[in-house]
């Protein structure tokens, strides 16, 4: 480990903490700053320093894939420190209640603090699952009185998830903040000579300069120099004889890049192309998307620190990063690569029997999935035990030669990552959801078209786990096995993924039974076909977009659409015909964007007329829920009745959001019972649709409402059971942990089970569901009279169907606000001036009025029930209304304009200092 050079500050502040910790005391310490800039190091630097002083150290690093972080970490510990009269064990059983287990960890660790004062050393902290950081959260407010330092390190990405969430507020209420920034020039020559063990001329300097201060990458490109022979050191100093980037950088650049969202490296690599500085528009021309698509990507890549931004323009960083991205490899797609008929003869076919091909080889089974030719059984290493060996069910319906949709399917798959990326890592949650929800055939189609010649073993494993994981939980013991077992036949998987695999396998293997020959299909009778394609149902690609807007992986879907629009129009045919519109409104609408979701939708039903009648049903369904929540409730009605004539057959693909669209529209009508009858009724054996509960997060709620209402208590119960149950087996997808909390919220009357809601449906970019969350909070916390809190949850709620143009939404609430000491609504519309005072909207005063009150952005977000993004957002509008540039302005504003908060009338009492 190189030393620590120009670190030597945060050092001091760290060891400062050691020492309060041995004293006694509890703090909490979050170390951030970009990639590679060495928090890391500085972690395992002051690791060894608290052992040193005679600390526990307890330290870990949370992953992509295994996450036993913090509770497990601290469970480890727990079997070291505890006495043998404690059962730890009894911690890590599978049916232990959370929070329980929350609680009993934290008074054992307290307890053991007290006798030997610990460190916990978490890196990587961004990382973590939703519920571990839930657990961090706690863990660190109630060891607040015990010797514990708690030790974080995490990237600050722009990213939805919990992790993030739990770490903000932490540095907001209880941690100190530790901001590692780009070395100065006198560190970064230390570090030169550190490394190389020489003194650094001008052109090592010149190198060093184009890494930007960045450790991470000093190392790489010295060593790429070094292996390339293009470093000198002679009579103790270090030359550099080129100015071309050597291989190995690019190879570092690649798996930076691997660890980014797809809408980062889409932003980079075509960025590259336009030059080392560029604008958002310029990139959006370039892919033919909009600048609001990129947004997310830009914000995620500045605070990550891969661009600066100046104004309207991104600029690169770091240059080795920019000249990096010039290469080839990255600027040209990875071309579409032929899929082998063949895999190694080394299972059981599917009658049983062994069945060569004249290569030697056997048929594929047809588990939809097909992997690269290994070599063969004799190339696979022993492993120790029998594997059980499956009967290889039949999954997907057989396709004509002239189907295209696998190979459309495939390279949209392909355009979600840049050459660096296995497209197995993005798709494995979203098809592990779709097989759960009862579209096994489809997922493992889509797995197919994904495990192409060249995916690695690791990538392949993962997909394989967590697809064979969805095919389990909706019955299909018998695919789930035969998918493993293709994956097991790989020589080159890893000795712990071979482990999980046989561990799936065996899990499996002994509950096929009859089912092994299932395939997982729609819940209800056999697929219809459709015109779009000879044989399928569907074309495959709009299942995939369907998949990641059910997993909140909306970037991913909106890459697939740009990728099939593209691939269409480059064979000559037309990608924007009413199927993609379709498609697309789907995704708006689920984002929140009901005013393009309806011009989305409006355009597909003006191309109708050149296409299959059935191909316009998505479209007619978004038109019909935007109406809804417009409160044109005939629109609506039309809609719905064309649509049911267009879909035929209880299987159709868009049965489930045709029952849905009906259940709404009956609600909006006043017919609760009506609502629940069409969804799940217990008396009538209508039972609840897997398919419809993972698209649409806010089933359950609804149903819970609306079954309260008219006594239907035992309904009310099985949507919240099953909701909860879906979000069990899916517990990364935020959309469905918050439609459970929801849920559970109303049935019990739990007001903090909806405020968890609201969090989880903003993180998961479903703001509609978080109103609606928002809204039912406000109405427990009148309940117990609490009005302040609830006029706050409302404007909150408010603010959102504002922002999503749901204006039927959006009245509802305003009645409640004025019932609620007639409060004073701000008037909306083009009557509003453009400019000044009385141009500010309500959600505007609400964030002008926090701030006014000395909060922090991140405070007043968390005050307001807003993210700190809106906030942001909020303030950058009142500062151009107002034409001013800063807080002290806006301050003397509000004094003119408005009353003052309790807090400073307060503060300036006759009789005070002031």
């Amino acid at each position: 480990m190189h030393p620590l050079v120009g670190r030597e500050q945060i050092l001091s502040s760290l060891g400062r903490h050691l020492d309060a910790t041995l004293r006694g005391s509890s703090s909490c310490v979050v170390v951030d700053g970009p990639f590679g800039i060495g928090k890391t190091h500085l972690l395992k630097a002051t690791a060894l320093e608290g052992a040193e002083r005679g600390l526990t150290v307890v330290a870990g690093r949370a992953s992509i894939t295994d996450q036993p972080i913090p509770i497990h970490l601290l469970i480890n510990f727990l079997r070291h420190a505890m006495p043998e009269d404690v059962d730890v064990d009894e911690l890590v059983r599978p049916d232990s209640n959370p929070f329980w287990l929350m609680d009993r960890v934290g008074e054992l660790v307290g307890s053991a603090a007290r006798r030997h004062p610990l460190v916990v050393v978490l890196d990587d902290a961004q990382r973590i699952d939703d519920v571990s950081a839930l657990a961090l959260r706690g863990l660190v407010q109630s060891l607040a009185s015990s010797p514990v330092l708690w030790l974080l390190a995490r990237r600050p990405v722009a990213s939805r998830s919990l992790a993030q969430h739990a770490v903000d507020w932490l540095i907001d209420h209880v941690a100190v903040r530790l901001h590692l920034g780009a070395l100065d020039n006198e560190a970064v020559a230390e570090l030169c000579t550190s490394i190389l063990g020489a003194k650094p001329d001008a052109s090592v300097l010149g190198w060093a300069e184009r890494c930007g201060g960045n450790p991470w990458l000093m190392e790489n490109v010295f060593s790429a120099l070094i292996k390339a022979g293009k470093m000198i050191i002679a009579d103790g100093a270090a030359s550099v004889v080129t100015e071309r980037l050597p291989d190995g950088v690019r190879a570092a650049v690649r798996g930076l890049l691997g660890e980014m969202s797809p809408a980062v490296r889409r932003l980079l690599v075509d960025g590259r192309r336009i030059g080392h500085t560029f604008t958002v528009d310029e990139v959006a021309a370039l892919l033919g998307e909009t600048a609001h698509d990129l947004a997310s990507g830009v914000d995620e890549a500045v605070q990550v620190g891969l661009l600066r931004r100046d104004g309207v323009e991104l600029t690169f960083t770091h240059q080795v990063v920019g000249e990096a991205l010039q290469h080839a490899a990255f600027r040209e797609r990875e071309p579409a690569a032929p899929v082998p008929a063949t895999v190694p003869s080394t299972s059981t076919g599917a009658a049983g029997g062994r069945s060569r091909a004249p290569s030697g080889g056997r048929p594929a089974p047809e588990t939809g999935v097909r992997r690269p030719d290994t070599g063969g059984a004799d190339a696979r290493p022993e492993r120790s035990g029998p594997v059980p060996t499956v009967r290889v069910p039949s999954a997907a319906p057989t396709r004509s030669s002239g189907c295209g949709c696998d190979d459309l399917a495939g390279r949209a798959v392909r355009n979600l990552a840049g050459p660096s990326d296995d497209p197995p890592w993005t798709l494995a949650r979203a098809l592990r959801l779709l097989a759960g929800a009862g579209r096994g055939a489809e997922a493992c189609r889509l797995a197919d078209v994904t495990l192409r010649p060249g995916v690695e073993a690791a990538a392949e494993a993962h997909l394989v786990l967590e697809l064979g994981q969805g095919l389990r939980d909706a019955g299909s013991h018998g695919l789930a096995a035969a998918l493993v077992q293709r994956t097991l036949a790989r020589p080159d998987v890893c000795e712990l993924d071979r482990a999980k695999l046989s561990r799936a396998l065996a899990d499996s293997a002994g509950r096929v039974g009859d089912a092994c020959g299932e395939v997982p299909g729609p819940g209800r009778g056999q697929p219809t076909v459709s015109r779009q394609c000879d044989a399928c149902e569907r074309p495959l690609w709009t299942w995939l977009v369907r998949a990641f807007v059910a997993a909140d992986q909306f970037e991913e879907a909106t890459a697939v659409l740009a990728a099939v629009r593209q691939e269409t129009e480059k064979r000559g045919g037309t990608a924007t015909g009413p199927l993609w519109h379709g498609h697309h409104a789907e995704l708006l609408a689920a984002a929140g964007r009901l005013e393009e979701a309806r011009v989305e939708a409006e355009t597909a039903l003006r191309l109708a007329e050149r296409s299959a009648p059935e191909d316009s049903v998505p479209a007619r369904l978004v038109l019909a829920r935007v109406s809804l929540h417009r409160g044109d409730l005939a629109t609506a009605s039309d809609q719905l009745r064309l649509t049911e004539r267009l879909t035929t057959g209880d299987a159709s693909a868009d049965r489930a959001r045709l029952d849905w669209a009906l259940a709404q529209f009956h609600a909006a009508s006043g017919r609760p019972a009506m609502m629940v009858q069409t969804l799940i009724n217990i008396e009538g054996q209508v039972v609840p649709d897997p398919l419809l509960f993972t698209e649409e997060p806010t089933a359950a709620a609804t149903l819970v409402r609306q079954a309260r209402q008219v006594g239907l208590g035992p309904d009310a119960e099985r949507a919240a059971e099953f909701a909860r149950r879906l979000a069990e087996r899916n517990p990364v997808v935020q959309s469905l942990m918050g439609g459970a909390e929801h849920a559970e919220g109303l049935l019990r009357n739990d007001p903090l089970a909806l405020h968890r809601a609201a969090d989880l449906h903003r993180l998961a970019g479903r703001p509609l569901a978080a109103a609606s969350a928002l809204e039912d909070a406000a109405r427990m916390e009148q309940s117990t009279r609490d009005k302040a809190r609830a006029v706050r949850l409302l404007e909150s709620a408010m603010d959102l169907y504002l922002e999503c143009a749901a204006q039927c939404d959006l009245e509802r609430v305003q009645k409640k606000l004025r019932r609620l000491d007639g409060h004073n609504v701000r008037r909306l519309g083009a009557e509003r001036p453009k400019s000044g005072w009385e141009s500010l909207t309500s959600a505007e005063l609400r964030v002008v009025r926090a701030i006014v009150d000395g909060r922090t952005n991140r405070e007043a977000a968390s005050v307001l029930f807003l993210s700190p993004h809106t906030v942001d957002s909020h303030l950058r509008r009142v500062f151009s209304k107002l034409d001013i540039s800063s807080r002290v302005e806006l301050t003397r504003y509000f004094i003119a304009h408005e009353t003052l908060p309790p807090v400073m009338a307060v503060a300036h009492q006759p009789g005070s200092a002031v």
